[in-house]
């Protein structure tokens, strides 16, 4: 424990309690910092001092068991030091003797009167002040010799007279003599011949005037080593007496490595002088404290424009120079705060007004302290070099253009390592992934097997006889889809030796589908063996895989457009406005608007069965349409028109193949016609949210602040009421948002985890001491947004009826999932209703949450019911649900 400033503790060990705290008393009395601790027996004493720190013990001397002699006696056998004052009333020589023999620090006889304790406490401050004095003065002495023997510097001391009378061992390892051959000896033996003289004319100087003639702090000199040699060093002095006589103490420090590496440090400095004034590149350096430059060579001039002597009168005009579009950037990391390394590029002005590129990098420099205190640096002139960059970044843009455009990739093979070179299009076409090209041999295993013995001989013979090549191969995407390509390729040859192979790859899958198309419909039409039903049957298979509907345009009798319907051929005559139904043979086609009846030129070449006619009015040259049925009754017609943005005519295999396309023209305009009704229904959905979003929760909003305003003033179950119905208006809106959503069109199935979705919907809803278990592991194919709505509002619907400690549970089925948790259940009676909106059978629920799980479940096609648990809880049963195959 640390001694308080001034602060004594007193063990006062007397076996009078009433003596015993009056003595206490008056000590304190007589000194506020005296701190009084009583015992009432030696052994009492004992006990005190093995726990407590003592400053000086007062002790009686009649005590039971021990008198204060032996009590003196066992605490000399603890602490010899301790001071100790017999304070008695029995004075006699023999006590005092013994008391004495025993180390007693002091002796009091007990008086008569108060005055004693001013006596008392006199002698106690007398004592403790020398013993603690004495102490320190030990410490110090200990410390000065731990110092002094432990020390790597040399610690000397010598008197007047120049002669030694102290070295640490320190000393021999500096100048190689023994400590103690040293002693007695003189200082001079350590200072060389050319210093005594000027040394002992400075110690008579100083012995008599008390003047210094130097800093006694670090002089540095040479000393003389006890083999001859000088040792540099540095010497610290100071002064003291002893005995009245004045001496001198020194501390030596070897400094023969800061001397070599000063030394090697001139000699880097001069080389890195030699260098920097012939080198292009701009160097520098400055310090980053005080905002200077130390240093900057000629090469900043032929870069700057500037001379360097300008630098260093004014060392803005360095940043002066940058560009203004880059001053900010680059100041920030020139500023005196900022000592990390950095490389940057930035544009400076020269004063003729001409701007370059420059690319700067500097380091720091730390001191012994590990302080920044300097910054170097190399500036590059990379003008040059970044207009050839600018000019390269040009030319790779216009190629990457040109092969998007012509939809070429283009690749470069070393033949020697293997190592390849795709273009970005390339890895675009061929469905590469991953950021680094195939190797060459890797590359060949891309193309189908059947095509790959030709790929591999083409490159074959391009790498071993140099010849160029052009070979169409088919391979097969990441995706599992196959693609014709066109393969070029060019070897550049060196010396009879081909040291690269580059070339280009076009998708020719379009073309070749074409191609197909045209062999097949060539097959299919010229085929006597066929009939007309199955070439029917094998044209509109080929027509749906092979014509798209980007020439096409569909009619119907629903649009303001042209319209075409067919009507009875067996009629003489047709009349303006005569709309027939079709009957199974004998059918042409009239052309009108809804409000007029338009007959064109009808051509009955054409076979009648196939309800094939033409006709030319405004600008229409001509149309191929086919009949398309809506229960019975003739609903339209797919179209193709040649009009001014065709150049030619249709082909006969086109006219043909649309001929035949009325089934599928009639799936299109169902699919149409339902859109239309989605596109209706989503519209009035999302008129719906925006009333509900803004036309309510707005007001609702006003409400409950000015609710919060009322509160203020008043305070009441009403207020509380409304408060409470406004909660319940809160999530009204809520819920019907969501309810809004799901009727929004799905979108596109993907892979989703059901015990991932309901993990992660267990995390976002307040579940508080409620379990989730997943027993599924297989995936679904669902629209991930609304599949988290299904469970999203189960979990909650299960949390609200079943408790706080309800646990649920994820579980698979044959054709499906379930969600079950260990709440009351729903009863029987109730399970048809449960999915109608609004209803709800909790006091603050919404009556939306499995109504918006039914619709979810309906637009995936799914279905679902209500069940009883394992555990007599409600159990939800969702099936019909396609499971992954991946």
């Amino acid at each position: 424990m640390s001694e308080k400033v001034n602060s004594i503790r007193i063990l006062h060990v007397d076996d009078d309690p009433d003596l015993a705290e009056l003595v206490s008393t008056y000590l304190r009395r007589e000194d506020s910092h005296f701190e009084v601790v009583s015992a009432g027996s030696a052994s009492d004493g004992l006990d005190t001092l093995a726990e407590t720190d003592i400053d000086c013990v007062v002790s009686d001397y009649d005590m039971p068991e021990r008198n204060g002699i032996e009590l003196l006696e066992a605490v000399r056998e603890r602490d010899a030091d301790l001071p100790f004052i017999l304070f008695t009333a029995k004075g006699s020589e023999d006590i005092a003797s013994d008391a004495i023999s025993a180390g007693v620090t002091d002796y009091l006889q007990k008086g008569v009167g108060t005055d004693q304790y001013a006596v008392l406490a006199n002698r106690i401050r007398n004592v403790v002040d020398k013993w603690r004095a004495e102490r320190e003065a030990e410490r110090t002495k200990r410390r000065l010799e731990a110092i002094a023997e432990n020390s790597s510097d040399a610690i000397l001391t010598v008197d007047s007279t120049n002669t030694i009378q102290f070295v640490n061992q320190a000393t021999e390892d500096l100048f190689g003599y023994d400590p103690e051959t040293l002693r007695g000896d003189s200082l001079f033996t350590l200072i060389p011949e050319r210093y005594r003289d000027g040394h002992r004319q400075g110690m008579e100087r100083f012995l008599e005037t008390n003047d210094r003639s130097l800093d006694w702090t670090a002089i540095e000199f040479s000393a003389q080593h006890r083999e001859g040699h000088e040792v540099p060093v540095s010497i610290s002095f100071s002064t003291f007496k002893e005995g009245g006589e004045r001496k001198f103490v020194g501390v030596l420090r070897d400094i023969s490595e800061r001397v070599r590496m000063e030394d090697e440090l001139r000699e880097r400095e001069r080389r890195f002088r030699q260098m920097a004034e012939n080198i292009q590149e701009m160097v520098w350096m400055t310090d980053p404290t005080k905002g200077e430059v130390l240093y900057v060579n000629p090469a900043y001039e032929e870069i700057w424009g500037r001379s360097p002597d300008a630098l260093y009168e004014d060392p803005q005009s360095f940043a002066d120079a940058i560009h203004p579009e880059d001053r900010d950037r680059v100041e920030e990391i020139l500023d005196p705060q900022s000592t990390g390394s950095y490389e940057e590029e930035y544009r400076i002005v020269r004063p003729n007004g001409e701007t370059r590129w420059v690319y700067d990098r500097a380091v720091p420099v730390k001191n012994e302290a590990g302080e920044v205190y300097r910054t170097v640096g190399i500036a590059s002139d990379i003008t040059e070099r970044r207009e050839r960059e600018r000019e390269f970044d040009r030319v790779v843009e216009l190629l990457d253009h040109t092969e998007r455009v012509a939809d070429v990739g283009g690749w470069e093979v070393d033949p020697k390592t293997g190592d390849a070179f795709w273009s970005d299009h390339l890895f675009e076409l061929i469905g590469w992934e991953g950021d680094r090209a195939p190797s060459l041999e890797d590359v060949v295993d891309i193309y189908v097997e059947e095509d790959r013995p030709r790929v591999e001989a083409a490159v074959e013979n391009a790498l071993t006889h140099g010849e160029s090549f052009a070979i169409e191969a088919r391979l097969q995407r990441s995706n599992g889809e196959d693609r014709w390509m066109e393969i070029r390729g060019d070897p550049h040859v060196e010396n009879g030796e081909v040291t690269t192979l580059r070339g280009a790859v076009h998708d020719i899958t379009e073309r070749k589908q074409r191609e197909r198309a045209l062999h097949e419909l060539y097959d299919v039409t010229s085929d006597p063996d066929l009939s007309f039903d199955e070439k029917v049957q094998a044209l509109l298979r080929l027509g749906r895989r092979e014509l798209g509907t980007e020439y096409g345009t569909l009619s119907s009798i629903h649009d303001d457009e042209y319209v075409f319907e067919f009507v009875d051929t067996d009629r003489e005559t047709i009349q303006p406005g005569d709309v027939v139904p079709v009957s199974a043979t004998n059918c042409e086609l009239v052309a009108s608007t809804r409000q007029t009846v338009v007959i064109g030129d009808v051509e009955r070449d054409a076979p009648e069965e196939t309800g094939r006619a033409g006709f030319t009015e405004w600008g229409i040259s001509s149309y191929i349409g086919a009949p398309v049925f809506d229960t019975g009754d003739v609903y339209g017609t797919f179209c193709f028109y040649d009009t001014a943005a065709r150049a030619d005519r249709f082909t006969d295999w086109e006219e043909t193949l649309v001929d035949l396309m009325s089934n599928w023209v009639t799936v299109e305009l169902q699919r149409k016609r339902t859109t239309e009704q989605l596109r209706d229904q989503n519209e009035q959905l999302s008129q719906f949210a925006s009333i509900v979003s803004h036309d309510l929760r707005n007001p609702l909003n006003v409400a409950k602040g000015r609710l919060e305003l009322v509160r203020e003033e008043y305070d009441g179950e009403h207020i509380d009421a409304v408060r409470r119905s406004h909660e319940r208006m809160q999530d009204l809106i809520d819920d019907l948002l969501a309810l809004a959503r799901v009727g929004e069109q799905m979108g596109e199935l993907e892979r989703v985890n059901p015990a991932d979705v309901a993990s992660d919907c267990w995390r976002t809803v307040a579940t508080t001491e409620a379990t989730l278990r997943t027993a599924i592991s297989r995936s679904v194919r669902a629209d991930e947004s609304r599949f988290r709505q299904l469970f999203e509002n189960l979990i909650s619907n299960a949390i609200e009826h079943g408790g706080e400690d309800v646990t649920v549970t994820v579980g698979e089925l044959d054709d499906g999932f379930y969600v079950e948790d260990t709440g009351v259940g729903i009863p029987e009676e109730n399970r048809n209703s449960v999915f109608e909106p609004g209803y709800s059978t909790t006091r603050n629920g919404t009556g939306f949450g499995l109504h918006i799980v039914n619709q979810v479940v309906k637009a995936h096609g799914w279905d679902i019911r209500v069940t009883t648990g394992a555990r007599d809880g409600a159990r939800f049963e969702v099936t019909g649900v396609e499971f992954s195959s991946e």
